[in-house]
């Protein structure tokens, strides 16, 4: 009876830290910028909506941003069931996105990184004001 409890308890204690831990993943990234932070394998790509545009940060596990031309970055936009591919501009160090938005009320932005064979993917639900 003893070791039944003693089972119990520890498959309770358990199953509570395996669900805290996956619900505790992308809530618990630090916002360097104001924006929405997803981790990918290789980096933390943050997407700042202010004032009818969208940036892209990209950063490392240093928490220090990375524009380099040995990275390759790409975005589109689900919208309606259609895929729009997205222009990207380099701006100091980080990305802004060209094309415009502000006719979709709701989008999902994609945003592809590949670095030196490594590729990395992250996707944000996004609303327009």
């Amino acid at each position: 009876m003893k070791f039944n409890l003693l089972v119990a308890f520890v498959a309770a204690t358990l199953s509570l830290n395996i669900m805290a831990h996956e619900g505790h993943s992308d809530t618990s990234l630090k916002s360097l910028h104001g924006g929405i932070v997803k981790k990918t394998s290789n980096s933390f790509i943050e997407v700042v909506q202010e004032e009818g545009k969208t940036e892209i940060f990209v950063t490392g596990h240093d928490y220090k941003n990375i524009v380099d031309s040995k990275l390759a970055i790409k975005a589109s936009a689900e919208t309606k069931g259609k895929n729009l591919p997205l222009d990207l501009a380099i701006e100091k160090d980080h990305y802004l996105v060209t094309t415009d938005l502000k006719k979709e009320k709701h989008f999902k932005l994609n945003v592809f990184i590949k670095n030196a064979a490594k590729e990395d993917k992250a996707s944000f639900a996004l609303e327009n004001q």
